[in-house]
């Protein structure tokens, strides 16, 4: 190898390549490392600074996921706070229109006897006309005379209260 045989041409070649290479890494450390080194740094800070900011995103992002959940429970609970004031509610307005109904019923219930009592009544007294006309009626045929009014009426009202005790008596059977 005849090219390494030459060392003297090379041994200043190497010399000036070792001083511009001192002098190339002194200027790139006065002047090109310090802005790069500092850019680097910056550039660290900043990365930092954004997964700080992201950490405390997160955070609060838990927070207001925790803060939500609670909120949700308080509006579940009080949904069923009001569905249950709503059913209470129903079943009381329930309860008090079965009692007003039965109330009604039983007044209804009520005027039905009084009137039954009234007509009952009405229809006795009815029967007891009929029944003083065929007594007098009767009587007249068979004693072939007329009755003189007090007698008449005193009979009569022998015969109805006979006649109406007959038909209590049938009416309790």
């Amino acid at each position: 190898m005849p090219q390494f045989e030459q060392v003297g041409v090379f041994s200043s070649l190497i010399f000036w390549s070792l001083i511009s290479f001192a002098i190339l890494l002194y200027l790139l450390w006065r002047y090109a490392f310090p802005p790069i080194i500092e850019a680097l740094e910056d550039r660290e800070k900043k990365i930092r600074d954004d997964i700080d900011a992201a950490e405390r995103m997160k955070q609060e992002g838990q927070k207001l996921k925790a803060d939500l959940e609670a909120e949700l429970k308080k509006a579940h609970e009080k949904a069923n706070t009001i569905v249950q004031m709503a059913s209470d509610e129903s079943r009381k307005i329930q309860e008090r229109t079965l009692h007003e109904t039965q109330a009604k019923v039983r007044q209804m219930q009520e005027d039905a006897q009084q009137e039954i009592q009234v007509l009952h009544h009405k229809l006795l007294g009815e029967i007891r006309g009929y029944t003083a006309a065929l007594t007098i009626a009767t009587a007249e045929k068979f004693l072939k005379k007329a009755i003189d009014d007090a007698e008449g009426k005193r009979m009569v009202n022998e015969s109805i209260d006979e006649v109406i005790r007959s038909l209590e008596k049938q009416a309790r059977n």
